[in-house]
């Protein structure tokens, strides 16, 4: 970070706190200032996430108020942004009763139905091409941690996200999962670097791999929270773009050494797979018990 920038933004200020991810290129510092008023200051070396981040900022999160941050200056020379904190801790950090967890899923998926609706929707014309050209880009030749299984159902789901229609498209997180949502006496969000206008459906993708997959409560609890469960598009999106998604982060955080990233979508290709054509695991409304 420059230190001149810094300085300029946030005048007299500590550093009372290093938030940063570990193994990202983003810096996230708690600072307080002088009058004891706390801000966080985020620098990232990626241009893109700091202008998906500032947008994210600038337009859709005033909507939330208190519960994601704020906005209070930007330098895009420097690629800083100084922005408010949010109360509380990460969902996924917390240990809390099965009730509360309940509670506080509910809670999510309240804030990111708002969130969804803090801009009008879009039309993406070429979302499914344009995607799996990314998807391919990112697999390069680098396919060697997949195997042949692995292989036959991202062809597939490659070909099926290029044969997509135009998609409606809405403000999404695209990280909304534990680690972003933070909860006290309610739910908040953070890290808006991967937020962009995306097409409906794909930001169920994370939370419903990394927890609601695992804890059909908590899925019961987010969708009522949501208000409405996936339409079957969307749960058609989920399925694809669970093999795709998770096929690409296998290999990119494989080439820089990501181990735990790796090890979490190798997990979630292997269930995908098992289950492939049927829905991905966690993407479809669940079954009941059936009778004998």
């Amino acid at each position: 970070m420059t230190g001149n920038a810094i300085a300029r933004m946030t005048g007299p200020a500590e550093v009372v706190a290093d938030l940063s991810w570990p193994g990202t290129s983003t810096t996230v510092l708690r600072l307080r200032a002088a009058c004891g008023r706390q801000m966080i200051l985020k620098g990232n070396t990626s241009t893109d996430s700091f202008q998906r981040e500032h947008t994210a900022l600038s337009l859709w999160t005033p909507a939330l108020g208190a519960s994601a941050p704020q906005l209070l200056d930007a330098d895009e020379d420097a690629q800083l942004l100084l922005m408010t904190p949010v109360i509380g801790a990460p969902l996924q950090s917390l240990t809390l009763t099965p009730r509360q967890e309940r509670h506080a899923y509910g809670q999510a998926g309240a804030l990111l139905a708002q969130f969804h609706t803090t801009a009008p929707r879009t039309v993406l014309p070429s979302f499914g091409t344009d995607r799996a050209a990314y998807i391919r880009a990112q697999l390069g030749n680098r396919t060697a941690p997949l195997t042949g299984a692995d292989l036959t159902v991202l062809d597939e789901a490659l070909h099926l996200l290029e044969s997509l229609a135009a998609q409606q498209a809405q403000p999404s997180h695209l990280d909304f999962t534990g680690r972003n949502i933070l909860w006290d006496t309610g739910a908040g969000v953070i890290d808006f670097e991967t937020s962009r206008h995306e097409a409906v459906g794909r930001d169920f993708l994370r939370i419903t791999q990394r927890t609601l997959y695992h804890r059909r409560d908590l899925r019961t609890a987010f969708y009522q929270g949501y208000g409405r469960e996936p339409d079957p598009a969307e749960a058609e999106l989920m399925r694809i773009c669970t093999v795709t998604d998770a096929a690409a982060i296998i290999v990119t955080a494989t080439a820089r050494g990501q181990h735990a990233f790796a090890g979490e979508a190798r997990s979630i290709l292997t269930a995908a797979v098992a289950h492939w054509p049927d829905p991905a695991p966690g993407t479809a409304i669940p079954h009941g018990r059936r009778a004998l």
